[in-house]
């Protein structure tokens, strides 16, 4: 087995945990640690990815840490403006309009900011469910909804643990298939696998045995982008068709909207991307060690919207469009919010204003980096935003 260490200069680089963040950290190592042992000493980074975003009670997503906005490591659309989800809202309306049922499921709902500004705008709005699996982020988003919304209003919110049985209306998910652990793989003269080992008290990059999925699948896109040198590192998101699967068997007429930050499918795996796009967030900074601060830091990897496009129509989809988040917000309304984000005339509020939406639209903030696939079942709609224009 090969294997070798992750760059050490990455802690210096970054803010010096607590003392109780440490003591967190330490308890989320053992228990991977552990299942390290229990495997023959090498898990695959997918598992590894899975137990620190996931594990019950330790894990990023699941731990009592804060997360989101200034205090936390990273900040999403919701929290940089209300607009973003009064926007969302809109198209949300021009799609009941078209019969589309009155409900919302929404994918981890993060802060609860997204859920908070939809309701805000909608009316009559039959429910609005959220499938959250971490429960500490449930209670989060329950104590800062109650306050931040009607009785009446709040009331209409269901929190699930699991798809419900049957689900029909529109679905929402902000930045969810981002943190979907993936498989990352690497070619040295042939394609393998990473996995990581425990060594000396720290995590390590090892190769795994044998082939699988993953492998397969980048050996089919080498085929068609490479050839690929030796060194390229790029990861493969085995989890889109089991997901949208699971939502298509779930329901019988929805709309699904998924908004994230990734690639078409040829630029992601550019034989330039020599290391693939897996990124880190501790405390608002950004690099590309997943090996430490384990527990402590988000981690991510862009969306291959042409593998979700791909799965979607796999699962029963029809695949409505794909258009920049800049695009998407401003064809549907976003400079209709500025009057209802700015009332008081204040020069430095307009200001901010302004500021939140080049954030939010122009390419090299949100607007071109981010975007938004459209999928529907058993619907005839239309969506103007994602009509092609000349």
């Amino acid at each position: 087995m090969s294997s070798y260490h992750p760059h050490e200069q990455t802690l210096a680089q970054l803010p010096q945990p607590s003392s109780v963040e440490i003591q967190h950290s330490e308890k989320l190592v053992e228990m991977v640690a552990r299942a390290i042992e229990q495997q023959g000493g090498m898990i695959s980074f997918r598992e590894y990815m899975n137990h620190l975003l996931f594990a019950p009670g330790l894990g990023y997503y699941s731990a009592g840490l804060f997360k989101f906005g200034s205090a936390g490591d990273f900040v999403t659309s919701p929290e940089i403006s209300p607009m973003f989800g009064r926007t969302l809202a809109n198209q949300c309306e021009q799609l009941f309009d078209q019969g589309c049922q009155r409900r919302i499921l929404e994918f981890g709902a993060g802060s609860g900011k997204l859920c908070e500004q939809i309701l805000g705008k909608l009316e009559n709005l039959d429910s609005y469910l959220i499938l959250e699996l971490s429960a500490d982020l449930r209670q989060r988003q329950q104590r800062y909804l109650q306050k931040a919304l009607p009785f009446e209003i709040f009331d209409r919110i269901n929190w699930l643990d699991s798809l419900p049985d049957k689900f029909d209306g529109i679905v929402l998910a902000n930045e969810v298939l981002d943190a979907m652990p993936v498989n990352r793989v690497k070619k040295n003269t042939r394609w393998f696998e990473l996995g990581v080992g425990y060594i000396e008290g720290r995590f390590s990059w090892g190769y795994l045995p044998g082939t699988g999925d993953a492998i397969t699948y980048i050996e089919n896109l080498e085929a068609r982008f490479g050839p690929y040198d030796d060194g390229y590192t790029t990861e493969v998101n085995l989890n889109y068709l089991p997901w949208l699967k699971a939502l298509a068997e779930t329901s019988h007429q929805i709309v699904a909207l998924i908004i994230d930050y990734g690639y078409e499918c040829a630029e992601y795996y550019h034989p330039q991307r020599q290391q693939g796009t897996l990124l880190c967030h501790y405390h608002h900074r950004v690099h590309s060690d997943p090996l430490v601060l384990p527990g402590l830091q988000d981690i991510t990897a862009s969306v291959d919207f042409d593998a979700v496009a791909d799965a979607a129509e796999k699962a029963g989809f029809d695949v409505i469009g794909l258009v920049s988040q800049g695009r998407f917000l401003l064809d549907n309304g976003l400079l209709d919010e500025v009057g209802f984000n700015d009332r008081s005339g204040n020069t430095l509020a307009q200001l901010d204003v302004a500021q939140q939406i080049k954030t939010l639209t122009l390419p090299d903030e949100m607007g071109e980096k981010f975007k938004v696939i459209a999928l529907k079942k058993n619907l005839d709609i239309e969506l103007p935003a994602f009509l092609a224009k000349s």
